[in-house]
């Protein structure tokens, strides 16, 4: 429906803000500010306003100029200590500078009381088709008087990965809604994890919006989220909320996540115990002769977890053949395999360089098997001079 704009300004405009919670101390830690409108006595979202090209850009940044303006005086006022989150184009920040030099978010931030380490602007998606180095050099404007830079909707339109290196963001954000019902659904999990390394490498922290299930929830924690955001939590609200409101339901899931991965790493001592048995075999140096019997050997003790074994020179040369399990988890021996050369994975190298400082097994990050598209990590051990022993194993 479209609003006439002399109709809105005449309504009732609200900033409402949604909970941002941490997982690291389990408390909200700040709030998105987001625009309403009252009609009929019930708050409606202006994101249709924001997104409807009908409306001219001066009408939108009328509207959302107001809306920070409250937003900040709001939050000034109150006994709230946590962050604001300030939504801002890239379009209407370059906009905005190229007319009058001047930000007008800076300037409400000047004349409240709000210390400018409290906010939070979030650079959301847009279809922008500016000069990114000129939108880096406004946004370290922001970040010069004291504001946090966050990114919005990574994974889509603006907010490539080229741009983010760009920006270098105190936080990267990710709607996780969003990706799931994209065109790249199949991948998102990997791309997740991608967005997680590169939040890691880059000193940002990850926050995951769009949690709507305790599934979401157990998904951000599993990728390294350290924020969460959502309508498992709660919807925005017209006021604040009180710090530990969500402390129950993030302990709760913590506790269920740490005893889950506590588990499988108890599983990896199986392997640590195999490893054991497997270097006191008195055969160990003949195995260059016979690796598959080698193997062969204690196929039935591997834990059910690992899913395909073989063994390789530290130059990446597979010796034996492969041995997989089936559906029916029966080990099956693949020959066309012996003479491959695995030196090209990421895991192979920094795994082989770890068994030779330690002198010990390993295991790799997980990545995503290109043969069974699994998510797994590879477990390793160096049995015999250049020799070593690879469990890929599932998550």
């Amino acid at each position: 429906m479209h609003l006439d704009f002399k109709d809105l300004l005449n309504s009732q405009i609200l900033p409402y803000f949604q909970p941002i919670i941490s997982l690291q101390n389990r408390r909200i830690i700040g709030y998105e500010s987001l625009g309403r409108y009252m009609a009929d006595g019930a708050p409606i979202s202006l994101g249709p306003f924001f997104h409807n090209t009908q409306y001219s850009e001066g009408e939108h940044l009328k509207i959302d100029r107001l809306l920070r303006l409250q937003a900040i005086d709001k939050m000034s006022k109150s006994d709230e200590e946590g962050l604001l989150f300030i939504n801002l184009r890239p379009s209407w920040i370059l906009s905005a500078y190229n007319k009058s030099a001047i930000l007008p978010t800076i300037l409400f931030i000047e004349q409240s009381s709000l210390p400018p380490d409290r906010i939070v602007i979030e650079i959301t998606e847009d279809e922008f088709h500016g000069s990114s180095q000129e939108l880096s050099d406004i946004v370290n404007i922001y970040r010069q008087k004291g504001c946090k830079i966050a990114i919005d909707d990574v994974g889509s339109g603006f907010s490539n990965f080229d741009r983010i290196a760009l920006i270098e963001p105190d936080i990267i954000k990710i709607d996780l809604k969003l990706m799931k019902n994209s065109n790249v659904h199949k991948g998102y999990n990997a791309l997740l994890r991608s967005y997680s390394i590169l939040a890691e490498q880059m000193g940002a922290s990850l926050l995951m919006e769009g949690i709507e299930s305790v599934s979401d929830l157990q998904q951000a924690v599993t990728i390294g989220a350290r924020y969460v955001q959502g309508f498992l939590f709660s919807p925005a609200n017209g006021d604040f909320l009180p710090p530990d409101t969500y402390s129950g339901i993030i302990h709760e899931q913590l506790t269920l996540y740490a005893g889950e991965q506590i588990a499988k790493y108890q599983e990896l001592l199986a392997f640590n115990q195999l490893f054991d048995i497997i270097l006191e075999s008195p055969n160990r140096a003949a195995l260059d002769n016979d690796p598959d019997s080698f193997i062969e050997r204690f196929l039935q003790q591997i834990p059910l977890r690992c899913i395909r074994v073989y063994l390789c020179k530290e130059d990446g040369t597979q010796i034996s053949s492969n041995y997989s399990r089936d559906a029916d988890l029966i080990w099956q021996k693949d020959e066309s395999f012996r003479g491959a050369n695995w030196i090209w994975r990421p895991y192979f190298i920094p795994n082989i360089v770890r068994m030779q400082y330690r002198s010990s097994p390993t295991m790799s990050l997980i990545y995503a098997d290109l043969e069974t598209n699994k998510v797994m990590y590879t477990y390793s051990g160096m049995i015999h001079s250049d020799l070593y022993l690879f469990f890929d194993l599932t998550i």
